[in-house]
């Protein structure tokens, strides 16, 4: 059931009617789902664009239950699949929340990124988790790919939590770096430190000079992200 809906959404195939029936079944069989298959399942219903409310309750129920079961991956997913479906469920990010602080030395660059992200998309208060986010993140920060660099610093930006030591760290790297970003990582880059409010003149000064040549390669959004930035 998870493989089919992810399978069909990741086409981008128009399949209203399997979702429907999809919805209808997977909740007599939660207790079947393994971790990774309630995530994908979640972000499958949210990226086809599909409404089941009753589902998408029930599944929250299911995996708030079972974080015990739940590694460091299915944590950051999670939190990531419930937040692009962008379901109300405060109780599962607390219950995610607490789960993964202590275990936020097991997280990779990409799941720390994925579980700031998630935790500011739902406006979850999670102030504990972000501080524990913020200590462990700037001994990894080479392990962080220019989106998960942005990812990060829209979270915190966004969830309104004040990191400085966290985000001059991130501005230094970022800077060191810019020659493996993109044009959409440039662009984004810039838009997360413009909304953090971070002083960072030498790396808006070095991401200026890295675009410039290759704004012909910028999405329109990214022109427009870039300038507002």
């Amino acid at each position: 059931l998870a493989n089919t809906a992810w399978a069909f959404a990741r086409a981008r195939v128009d399949a209203h009617h399997l979702f429907a029936a999809i919805a209808d079944a997977a909740p007599l069989r939660l207790g079947e789902f393994k971790p990774r298959e309630i995530a994908n399942l979640v972000w499958a219903f949210a990226t086809a664009g599909v409404d089941a409310p009753q589902l998408l309750d029930a599944v929250a129920d299911a995996a708030q239950l079972r974080l015990g079961e739940f590694n460091p991956h299915d944590l950051a997913n999670t939190a990531r699949a419930f937040a692009t479906a962008r379901v109300e469920a405060p109780p599962l990010f607390e219950a995610i929340a607490d789960a993964a602080q202590p275990r936020l030395d097991e997280f990779t660059s990409q799941g720390l990124a994925n579980t700031a992200w998630a935790f500011a998309r739902a406006r979850v208060d999670a102030h504990h988790l972000f501080a524990a986010i913020a200590d462990a993140a700037p001994l990894r920060l080479g392990e962080f790919k220019p989106r998960e660099i942005a990812n990060l610093v829209w979270a915190f930006a966004t969830a309104g939590v004040d990191a400085p030591q966290l985000l001059d760290a991130v501005a230094d790297a970022a800077q060191l770096r810019l020659g493996e970003f993109n044009p959409h990582d440039l662009a984004n880059t810039a838009r997360a430190f413009a909304t953090a409010r971070v002083e960072a003149p030498p790396l808006f000064e070095a991401i200026a000079d890295a675009a410039q040549p290759r704004l012909d390669e910028f999405t329109s959004q990214g022109l427009a992200n870039t300038a507002w930035a």
